[in-house]
């Protein structure tokens, strides 16, 4: 572990505070080795008897499987450290690819009357391959909103935050944020079983949004 915890200390340098969500702080650093932007999430994950716990391993190596098709759409996780263990807990720090803005600042900073037709035409177009790829591989995002839905000065927009629900439960109970519940399904919020159409309500609350701007 110790290895692993300096060599992360090392390599990435925190420059700025993005946010602070439901699922911790993200930061804004700089890959010293490449001299690129990434961000970095710290999470906690609880340990069980047997140490990390089997969900979390997969998770991670889902995510990690997931790099090779390297899609358009995708916020890349580019690394995965585990900075300290303790008997308890584990924290763990995800590198992902730095995207300077998400979905509403992009939408507020739109000069009015807000967004042409043909632009939006094209976001919901990489939205829903993104979102198709992440159902592809059996990945339900679950809470898709504007915050963690991102989009390049390009243009291109990348969807993140994804495929981390046990990682983030565990987190959700250790951090008393508000999380925005406006874009979820109802079968989400009523915690019963869901699948894939629950983004797709997701999709079609940001897709109004992008012509109300509200």
């Amino acid at each position: 572990h110790g290895g692993m915890a300096e060599k992360q200390q090392a390599q990435y340098e925190p420059v700025a505070e993005i946010g602070v969500g439901a699922y911790g702080t993200v930061y804004k650093a700089r890959d010293l080795q490449s001299g690129r932007f990434v961000a970095l999430k710290h999470v906690r994950v609880p340990m069980t008897e047997e140490g990390i716990p089997v969900s979390t391993i997969r998770e991670v190596a889902l995510l990690k499987r997931l790099e090779h098709f390297d899609h358009p759409n995708i916020v890349r996780l580019m690394d995965v450290c585990i900075t300290t263990a303790t008997e308890r807990e584990t924290k763990v720090t995800l590198v992902f690819e730095h995207v300077d803005q998400d979905l509403k600042t992009y939408l507020e900073k739109a000069p009015a009357p807000g967004l042409p037709v043909d632009t939006i035409k094209d976001l919901m177009r990489q939205f829903l391959q993104g979102l198709d790829f992440l159902h592809v591989n059996c990945i339900v995002h679950r809470d898709l909103k504007p915050e963690n839905i991102l989009v390049t000065s390009g243009g291109r927009l990348k969807l993140a935050d994804f495929g981390l629900a046990r990682i983030y439960s565990s987190q959700m109970v250790l951090t008393p944020v508000v999380v925005t519940l406006w874009y979820r399904a109802p079968e989400v919020l009523l915690q019963s079983t869901y699948a894939t159409p629950v983004d797709m309500w997701s999709v079609g609350c940001i897709f109004a949004e992008m012509f109300r701007r509200k």
